[in-house]
């Protein structure tokens, strides 16, 4: 079964972390015995131009307005489910799926991204596809909820009990973490990491992040500070703002105690070579450092889900959050003890959930199979004969 099961993940590009939880499910299909597993970016191919106009006032107002990207997520966050406009937000790409539906015909669609056009199919169509929806953050945002997923997939016991007051049921919500590329699953030798790009393994690093688009807000006082302020080298990761790497080489290409890096693919060596990492709240990076145990400090995490994270993280004593250069400055400073450092590394470790990718294809391929086996199942928006349905 399993190696005939076809398999369409569907997510976005606003913000990396919806690609690489992906690109994380596409690998463990892939390790399940998988074949035909298709990635659609689903705002990309069916409004290309909005994508882009969306995308672009995305990283602007993540960098340069941020109370404004915090208001409008508030916003949507407390539309009734049922308003036109929730309803046309988690519609968007209907056709294009319809499309991509008929052409592959997939046995799942497992969305990465609150995009729940194939659950509104459902509904209209009684396409009978089993639907899942993994969560890439620690709270919740009423956009991923929709009466037409069969499963959701949530990073903590938290956040299902959220889900559960929001009204889905208890054997649709799996506690599965979030998932992250089987790289960060496998030991990483500090030594071998110093080794590969040139570093002392006897020094302190500081990795400092700023997002898979460069859009970290204050980026060279934040570096200014920790030189300043603190005995830690920097590891300084620009992703793929090539402008903000050229700044920053300008300004301390010269420094012994920095080096500066554009986009890294195996960001897991970095964070294998360091002693703590300062970046964005962003789920799937947080989840990251969570794997490798790195002590984190969120700067000025953006109003909306990262704010939402750090304040979850913050209060399992998992995540230290600064506002500004000072309460930064003043966490480094706890960070540079040893005996602190561990303590902050045991309770983000604490949240990690080992092989979660894993855990979510082979829960989606044991629907699949039950779905295929059982000739009294309904689709999701339009009932089930039992409690568990297929699932």
């Amino acid at each position: 079964m399993k190696q005939d099961a076809t398999i369409l993940i569907v997510y976005s590009t606003f913000g990396d972390g919806h690609v690489q939880a992906a690109k994380a499910l596409e690998q463990a299909f892939r390790a399940l015995g998988c074949r035909r597993i298709h990635l659609l970016d689903l705002l990309a191919e069916a409004h290309p131009h909005w994508n882009a106009v969306s995308r672009f006032a995305y990283l602007k107002s993540a960098a340069y307005c941020p109370r404004l990207y915090g208001l409008s997520y508030r916003w949507t966050n407390a539309r009734r489910r049922d308003s036109r406009l929730i309803r046309w937000l988690q519609s968007l790409g209907k056709r294009t799926m319809t499309a991509w539906m008929d052409r592959i015909r997939p046995d799942a669609v497992v969305h990465t991204f609150p995009y729940l056009a194939v659950s509104h199919l459902r509904s209209e169509t009684r396409r009978d596809v089993p639907t899942f929806t993994v969560l890439t953050d620690y709270v919740l945002h009423s956009r991923w909820v929709h009466p037409g997923t069969d499963r959701y997939f949530v990073a903590t016991e938290e956040l299902g009990s959220e889900l559960a007051a929001a009204g889905i049921s208890d054997s649709r919500i799996v506690v599965s973490g979030i998932p992250v590329r089987e790289a960060f699953d496998r030991p990483v030798d500090r030594q071998t990491a110093c080794m590969k790009y040139g570093l002392d393994a006897g020094r302190k690093y500081l990795l400092l992040v700023a997002g898979a688009y460069g859009v970290l807000p204050q980026v060279q006082p934040l570096v200014r500070t920790a030189l300043s302020r603190t005995g830690f080298d920097l590891l300084l990761v620009c992703g793929k703002n090539g402008k903000l790497a050229e700044e920053m080489n300008r300004s301390f290409g010269h420094d012994r105690r920095v080096r500066v890096f554009g986009f890294v693919e195996r960001l897991q060596e970095l964070m294998a070579a360091s002693a703590c990492l300062v970046t964005k709240a962003g789920g799937i990076t947080l989840t990251e450092a969570a794997a490798m145990s790195l002590p984190v400090v969120v700067y000025r995490p953006l109003p909306g889900q990262e704010e939402g994270n750090a304040d979850a993280l913050c209060g399992r004593g998992a995540l230290l959050a600064a506002r500004n250069p000072e309460e930064l400055s003043a966490h480094l400073v706890r960070l540079e003890e040893d005996e602190y450092r561990r303590r902050m590394a045991a309770a983000i470790g604490r949240i990690y959930r080992p092989d979660a990718a894993r855990k979510v294809a082979a829960e989606v391929l044991q629907c699949v199979e039950q779905h295929r086996l059982s000739p009294e199942w309904t689709p999701a928006a339009g009932g089930r004969k039992a409690v568990h349905g297929y699932c």
